[in-house]
C-alpha cells in the first residue's frame, strides 16, 4: 500500500510512514508522514502542546486586580 505525506507530498510505501490521529476542529484528522518530516513535525506538536499548557496554567493564576 502506498501512501501520501501530509507535509511534503512523497508517495512512500507503508513500512516507511508513521500514521498520526489528532483531533482537530473537523473531528479526527489523519497524517501520514514520512521519516524525512517526522522529526520536524514532532518537534511543532510538542512546541504546540507546551505552549497550551503554559496559557492553561497562566489562566488558572488569580489575578491581583
Amino acid at each position: 500500500m502506498k501512501y501520501i505525506c501530509n507535509r511534503c507530498d512523497k508517495v512512500i510505501q507503508e513500512h516507511d510512514v508513521t500514521i498520526h490521529y489528532t483531533r482537530g476542529s473537523n473531528g479526527l484528522e489523519i497524517f501520514a508522514i514520512c521519516q524525512s518530516c517526522l522529526e520536524k513535525y514532532l518537534k511543532n506538536t510538542k512546541e504546540n502542546n507546551y505552549r497550551k499548557k503554559d496559557q492553561d496554567e497562566r489562566m488558572k493564576m488569580k489575578r491581583k486586580w
